[in-house]
């Protein structure tokens, strides 16, 4: 089970990030391939954090202070990366969809934060199963469920510019219109 909840894990932080990269091309200077890249960059660094994190518990024994220091250390790359995507300044074409997205993943952390705290509670930890068992596990896994189903609605707001490539060439169209990302966000289902 711990592969799993690992997989899905990335899955939806991959969506996360993408809707927090396109949400970037809301309003500000950014085109929506910068504001990718940023956002990206953001969201690597949180999944490389948590994959380290996610190593590190696998080789030990498990214990209760090695689960709270394994959650410290996963909300601290939650909220870096939270305040990251909200440094962003989207373009205007994905400027709503980046306050749903800054909306969803702020929920995430806020029930990650509640499953940190009853993890603390165990008097004994197996495996990152026995977390997500929980009732607070359960709704912080229902958060990453409509993280997953956003990230398809933002898949399709990169899917939708390579529609754009038959008139990229037309003079006449407005160049913020021409861009066409071709990105594959990699949303879970």
């Amino acid at each position: 089970m711990s592969v799993d909840w690992r997989v899905r894990l990335r899955r939806v932080w991959a969506g996360v990030c993408l809707v927090f990269v396109a949400a970037a091309c809301g309003g500000g200077d950014l085109s929506l391939s910068e504001y990718n890249a940023q956002g990206g960059a953001v969201s690597a660094t949180m999944e490389a954090r948590i994959a380290t994190l996610d190593t590190e518990w696998d080789a030990q024994t498990s214990t209760v202070e090695g689960a709270r220091t394994y959650w410290d250390r996963r909300l601290t790359a939650r909220v870096e990366a939270l305040e990251g995507f909200r440094a962003l300044d989207p373009p205007d074409v994905v400027a709503n969809l980046h306050g749903t997205g800054l909306d969803l993943f702020i929920k995430l952390v806020a029930a990650e934060e509640d499953l940190a705290v009853r993890v603390a509670s165990f008097e004994s930890v197996t495996e990152p199963g026995q977390w997500w068992a929980t009732a607070e596990g359960m709704a912080a896994l229902d958060v990453q469920h409509d993280i997953d189903a956003f990230c398809q609605v933002f898949q399709s707001v990169y899917d939708a510019t390579i529609e754009r490539a038959v008139v990229s060439d037309l003079l006449w169209i407005p160049a913020d219109m021409k861009e066409i990302v071709q990105i594959d966000l990699g949303c879970g289902e």
